[in-house]
Parts: structure tokens; sequence; C-alpha cells
């Protein structure tokens, strides 16, 4: 992604990233810990590693698959892996997109229960809604930052 010379701020999720996974090891630490102190057969065991390791893969991929990158500039929001809602109201990538700051009406956010990221959604004066992946520390402080800087960006142009 290019990021331009009048950039004013740029998000990526890489920092938040590495607490969680850390934060995930130490937690799949925690519950081996209790697995080997209380008494199960082999079978559970089994059950529960095969669970454990699923889970730790999951968020791994989707931890590798939705991180992006957000660039605040004065005259536009630049954001890569943006999914653009269609008029079957289906959602089709478009990969990195400008989005002006006077066509954007505003934030909203949606999440899904087993996922390790929600889903920021630009909704334009005009047009079909955008959204894109944001990992889950980070949700609720790059949407309050995203408005911010939506009014303030905003309230300059006119």
């Amino acid at each position: 992604m290019n990021i331009p010379e009048n950039a004013v701020k740029v998000y990526k999720d890489t920092a938040w990233v590495w607490v969680g996974i850390i934060f995930l090891v130490v937690m799949l630490a925690l519950w081996a810990w209790v697995w080997f102190a209380c008494s199960l057969d082999i079978w559970g065991y089994i059950l529960l590693g095969v669970a454990a390791v699923s889970l730790l893969l999951h968020i791994i991929y989707a931890i590798v698959r939705k991180r992006n990158t957000i660039v605040v500039c004065p005259d536009f929001l630049r954001i890569e892996h943006v999914q653009r809602r269609t008029k079957d109201y289906e959602w089709e990538d478009l990969g990195t997109i400008d989005i002006e700051w006077s066509n954007i009406k505003q934030f909203s956010e949606i999440s899904f229960r087993v996922d390790y990221y929600y889903y920021i959604i630009v909704e334009p004066t005009k047009g079909m809604e955008y959204r894109f992946a944001v990992m889950e520390p980070t949700h609720l402080f790059l949407k309050r930052q995203l408005r911010k800087y939506h009014k303030q960006f905003r309230k300059s142009k006119k």
C-alpha cells in the first residue's frame, strides 16, 4: 500500500495482533494445565487437544487473512482489504480504496461469534456500504478515532 506524504496517521494491527497471540497462547497453556490437573481418560485429552489446536489455527488464519492498514489523510481515508456490498447484498473484495471524508455518513461495526476480528462498516452518503476487518483489541479505539477524524476533516472542508 502506498502511504501518501500528507498522511496524518497510519493504523496497522500488527502490534495488537501479537498481544492477542501471546494472550491466546497463555490461555491455552492454562487450559492444558487444568487438563492435566484433572483426571480424564486418554480420549478426553485427545478431544480437548484437537479442539485447542483447531481453535488456535482458526484464530491465526483469521489474523493473517484479515490484518490491514488504514491511512488517514486530510482529504480521504485509504483502507486496504475492503469489501463492498453489491446490489444483491453480497460482499465483494475491492482491495485498497480511497473514500473522501465528505462522502462518509457514519461508521458502525459488526462482529461474528467465534472470530478474532470485527468489521467496521463505512456508510457512505451515496452508494453501497463498505466494510473492513479490524482485530478485536483495537476495534473500539479505531472506531472512535475514525469518528474523530471524520468530524474534524468533514467540518474543515465546508
